[in-house]
């Protein structure tokens, strides 16, 4: 994924900086690399915070495979998907709650809708066999670690499956472990104003610039809270009666 420079440079010039241009965009340049790291955090930040529609996944739930501590009151524990930026609900929305990355719930083989950062996972390992043994290969591509793995095998030589194999990053992306997907209108308008507010706090001397920015970066949320609010993340979990727990 690249750093969006138009938005970017318009944060810059709202706090009266210089924009970026082509012969800054480089590893030494103390400038580029302040915006770089504040683009991703901004970015990550805006999708933690909002259910935005752009950008939603519906992934099934593995068990988690990490040694927990688990909470008496839900039956499962089921990891978060890796490129998950905010939950936002189960199926027939279901009750469940976030502990350290992880979801649970009572809900059997559950499915999570969600807002995903387009973090991307490489292909893991190659094996292969000793000659005359077996004259393919196979790929393996598998879940984070610490969870059981979803695999997928691709029988072939790598000449033949090349295309089927999960693409390489480009050399030239600001951020080569996240795609860029396809967010609405709102959540880059709400990532400038965001940026703005900081760029004003760490490189002017203004702070009702700063409180300016962030006012205006809070108001582009509102908006955006109501125009993405559908179905909530789950009903309420109500104690049982101890006589619905014997059946009478």
């Amino acid at each position: 994924m690249k750093m969006n420079r138009d938005i970017v440079n318009r944060a810059l010039y709202a706090t009266g900086q210089n924009p970026l241009s082509d012969s800054d965009i480089n590893e030494k340049n103390s400038n580029y690399q302040l915006c770089k790291s504040y683009y991703l955090a901004t970015f990550l930040e805006a999708l933690s915070e909002v259910e935005w529609v752009g950008g939603r996944k519906r992934e099934k739930l593995l068990p988690t495979g990490r040694p927990i501590m688990r909470n008496q009151k839900y039956k499962f524990a089921y990891d978060m998907p890796f490129d998950c930026a905010k939950p936002i609900e189960l199926q027939d929305n279901e009750f469940f709650i976030v502990e350290d990355r992880l979801i649970l719930t009572d809900v059997q083989e559950a499915q999570l809708l969600y807002v995903s950062n387009g973090r991307t996972l490489r292909p893991v390992s190659v094996i292969s066999m000793k000659l005359g043994e077996q004259p393919d290969m196979e790929y393996l591509t598998a879940g984070p670690p610490g969870t059981v793995p979803e695999i997928t095998l691709y029988p072939g030589r790598p000449a033949d499956i090349k295309d089927e194999l999960p693409a390489e990053p480009s050399p030239t992306d600001d951020y080569p472990d996240y795609i860029e997907l396809q967010y609405e209108a709102k959540f880059y308008e709400y990532i400038e104003k965001k940026l703005a507010s900081k760029f004003a706090m760490k490189a002017t001397e203004q702070p009702n610039l700063h409180s300016q920015m962030l006012q205006e970066s809070l108001l582009v949320k509102s908006e955006a809270v109501d125009a993405s609010r559908s179905s909530r993340a789950a009903k309420i979990k109500e104690d049982t009666w101890w006589t619905d727990e014997i059946g009478m």
